[in-house]
């Protein structure tokens, strides 16, 4: 079976990692290095997750009201209600993922912060989005968790609004066990202000929790093996009927994810994975390019749009299907290609018409650095079988 994700490092980086000792490494140090160089921000502060993130860029912001794309994590919103922050949640743009500008317009006041957020690196309008926070005095976070190494007219996304922040969590371009993140701004005031926020409330991790976060991560690696990954969704997915681990609500809670810091030896894990950004990014292009050309025509599912400026770094690929999403899905395990539900369950159902469509209709076909030829002619072979039968409508 085709997993529905891999992460970028393998065995030999976490014997590394279990073997590298916490106080005698400048992994941090020199992740900042490479982090600076890419981006061009002055300031980049390490954290544990990307909902870390924007914790503490929120709690570091004295502005009470956030806008959140209705179509979206639910980390977002759990990282604003942690923060003690007023969501308000914005429509979806008619045809797409990302926050609509109109919509947003519309909300905006000088009590704002925006989360402008990249969905699956796919860039919203930015441009719009600064115009009007500019004239209305709003602060604009950018949401590049999934967006690193996409670009909109040569500008990194997460590096044109006020901050930005990013994830390296194993869903993402760049991946770290089990998570990790950053963020970047050239605002120096606001920056002092976020790196004390991380200093009162993170610590270092346990070493028990180092073994703990080093055992997972080798079993995503092991698991990428098409027998065992079959093995491993039938024992934790189909035996106990679920698609997903997600559930609906909200559980704002102040896990690892928040209390922690980036630690030294997940920096080192990270260095090669910037370092090489350049050759990641052009397998995902490839890769998209492939998928959608071997896509083209189909009619069961609606497709992700193209990257006509050859600028975008996505992580996903996500398709909407039209009928009937969980049998669609079933059809793809049939034939041994999984796929990831991303965002199945939003944080308020009720927001907006277009986002409980996406919620309803999106499937992440697998896509990531390590999808073989083999892999993605499977895919593609898979995707045009069920449209040739109609077995999802």
């Amino acid at each position: 079976m085709i997993p529905r994700t891999k992460v970028n490092y393998g065995l030999a980086d976490l014997v590394r990692a279990a073997l590298s000792f916490e106080g005698r490494s400048r992994g941090r140090a020199d992740l900042i290095d490479s982090l600076r160089e890419l981006t061009g921000c002055r300031h980049i502060l390490l954290t544990a997750s990307g909902r870390g993130a924007l914790y503490a860029i929120l709690k570091a912001v004295d502005r009470r009201r956030v806008l959140i794309p209705s179509y979206t994590c639910k980390a977002v919103d759990e990282a604003a209600l942690l923060a003690d922050r007023h969501v308000v949640h914005v429509a979806t743009e008619p045809d797409g993922f990302n926050m609509d500008v109109a919509a947003l317009e519309a909300l905006v006041d000088s009590d704002s912060i925006i989360v402008a957020t990249h969905q699956f690196g796919i860039p919203c309008d930015i441009g719009a989005t600064m115009r009007i926070a500019r004239e209305r005095g709003a602060l604009v976070v950018e949401d590049a968790a999934a967006s690193l190494g996409t670009r909109v007219h040569g500008r990194l996304t997460g590096t044109i609004g006020d901050v930005g922040f990013f994830s390296f969590d194993s869903t993402k371009l760049v991946t770290v066990p089990l998570k990790g993140g950053f963020i970047a701004t050239n605002d120096d005031a606001l920056a002092e202000r976020i790196a004390a926020v991380l200093a009162n409330e993170t610590v270092a991790p346990s070493a028990i929790w180092k073994v703990k976060t080093l055992a997972l991560a080798a079993i995503l690696v092991l698991i990428e093996n098409g027998v065992l990954y079959r093995l491993f969704h039938w024992l934790f997915l189909q035996r106990r009927g679920l698609v997903t681990t997600d559930e609906p609500g909200l559980r704002p809670e102040r896990t690892e994810f928040y209390r922690h810091e980036l630690t030294n030896w997940q920096a080192r894990i990270a260095i090669p994975q910037i370092l090489r950004l350049d050759s990641i990014v052009a397998t995902r292009r490839r890769l998209h390019r492939e998928l959608r050309a071997g896509l083209a025509g189909v009619r069961c599912c609606l497709l992700p749009p193209p990257d006509t400026n050859d600028e975008w770094a996505c992580i996903r690929f996500p398709i909407r299907v039209r009928g009937d999403k969980l049998g669609y899905y079933r059809q793809l395990i049939q034939r041994s290609v999984d796929c990831a539900f991303s965002f199945t369950f939003i944080a308020d159902p009720l927001a907006c018409e277009h986002a409980r469509r996406l919620a309803d209709s999106v499937l992440d076909l697998p896509y990531y650095e390590k999808l073989t030829d083999r892999e993605v002619s499977k895919v593609i072979a898979a995707v045009q079988s069920i449209d040739s039968t109609g077995e999802s409508s």
